[in-house]
């Protein structure tokens, strides 16, 4: 697979997500000498679609980051990720279902994101808006909007991209960034499949008051990424930032929170409908459901508050929500290794993973990096071996992130009575002690 000296081959990438654009910056930064690169997505323009909620990016996945990213991306990156306020701890907490706290992990204080790399262990990181992250991706970078791929040709000397406008694209590699659904990975590995876990979600948006961030901060040692487990199955998370929205009256604050519980328990009769095509009826839904499966409480009390604050339309019209959606994953360990040729899959086109650890974004982020740092061992005959050891590794790493999100989601789904729940108790103050152990000495050394 020799190429040409007198020209540099070109990368297509099909995606224009986190993923597919943080291996964009990462080629014009660290490969420009080596490879040329273009960059395909979907929507016909960066504000078409609702870029997604409030988001983990831990320790990894920004040193990923700033590895990929040119100095003027670096210096947009407090756009999306805001230096933090005295009061916020990027960490998680986690309650049961009446408030009583199980798990809090430390976290050592930082001024920036820009001091994040120099944290000594892993569970550092910092909660920022995935919408935002995506505007600041886009610096500099030239897309061919409103393509959509439905497909690719392989031939001798390289591969063609075919889009739904009858047009395509030729280049020496093609990567699969296009998600979960991507017809990509679908053409090229069309045994891996989608797993559905059985459990239903619904995520929004809020703008909170100041009140209500106050009771969360309360609740939940003023951690910014916030669970409650409950014991019939479901789960609550929110994950929040104590700095204001911009042009409010009064202090509010973005709020993404979730509630997450068995699909098995939409099974609706004619007392309990709903169409999800109707935002206001999925929010009366979920209502209905955490009053089922929660006890009467503060807690449940505040849960039922925040999400009666959802709006029923998107008012800039990017986006119809809430809606409900299944969880899902994808283990790239499940099928055996794929062949190594001219098409890659990235992100969550090769193992998407539900959102229960907030791992999603970091893999991809992590493969952007990973797939640079093997391209750069390219030489006219072995860029073969370059795509070999990427998809080993990727897949690896990868598989144990979607096996670790989709077995915390299985078990949280499972009902438990009262030795249940003094078992789960039990189990995850071992864990908290465990971690704080972990932290106390990796930031120590």
């Amino acid at each position: 697979m020799e190429t040409s000296t007198n020209k540099l081959p070109t990368i297509l990438i099909v995606g224009a997500g986190i993923g597919g654009l943080s291996l964009y910056q990462s080629i014009r930064k660290n490969l420009g000498q080596k490879f040329n690169v273009k960059i395909f997505e979907r929507e016909n323009c960066p504000e078409e679609r609702w870029q997604g909620y409030n988001i983990y990016i831990r320790r990894q996945g920004v040193t990923s980051l700033f590895y990929c990213t040119p100095p003027e991306v670096q210096a947009r990156f407090p756009e999306a990720m805001p230096d933090p306020v005295p009061k916020e701890h990027h960490t998680i907490a986690i309650i049961d279902h009446i408030g009583r706290l199980l798990l809090h992990i430390p976290q050592p204080k930082f001024k920036s994101v820009y001091e994040i790399e120099s944290l000594k262990h892993d569970f550092a990181g910092i909660i920022t808006y995935r919408n935002r992250l995506r505007d600041v991706l886009l610096e500099g970078v030239d897309i061919q909007w409103g393509k959509k791929c439905i497909g690719y040709e392989e031939s001798e000397d390289g591969v063609w991209v075919l889009f739904e406008d009858g047009t395509r694209e030729f280049g020496d590699l093609l990567i699969g960034a296009d998600g979960i659904n991507s017809p990509i990975r679908k053409q090229k590995v069309p045994n891996l499949e989608i797993f559905n876990l059985g459990i239903t979600g619904v995520n929004v948006d809020i703008a909170i008051p100041k009140h209500l961030a106050d009771k969360m901060a309360t609740f939940y040692s003023n951690s910014l990424m916030q669970k409650s487990i409950g014991r019939n199955g479901d789960s609550f998370f929110s994950f929040m930032r104590l700095v204001p929205i911009e042009k409010s009256d009064e202090p509010c604050y973005r709020l993404s929170l979730g509630y997450h519980y068995p699909t098995i328990l939409d099974i609706e009769d004619e007392n309990c409908k709903v169409d999800d095509d109707n935002p206001e009826s999925v929010i009366k839904h979920t209502i209905s459901r955490i009053k089922q499966l929660r006890p009467p409480c503060e807690l449940t009390d505040l849960m039922i508050e925040l999400f009666s604050l959802a709006p029923y339309s998107d008012p800039e019209k990017k986006n119809l929500f809430p809606r409900r959606r299944p969880l899902r994953d994808i283990d790239p360990l499940s099928v055996p290794p794929w062949k190594d040729d001219r098409i890659v899959l990235l992100g969550d086109a090769a193992h998407a993973m539900n959102p229960i650890l907030g791992l999603g974004a970091n893999n991809a982020i992590q493969d952007a990096d990973l797939l640079t740092k093997e391209l750069l061992k390219y030489e006219n005959d072995n860029l073969i071996e370059c795509i070999r050891q990427y998809n080993t590794k990727m897949r690896a790493r990868a598989s144990k992130d979607v096996q670790a999100s989709r077995t915390t989601a299985l078990r949280q789904t499972v009902s438990v009575g009262g030795f249940g729940l003094f078992a789960r108790y039990c189990m995850l103050r071992v864990i908290n002690a465990f971690i704080n152990i972990v932290v106390f000495i990796q930031t120590r050394t």
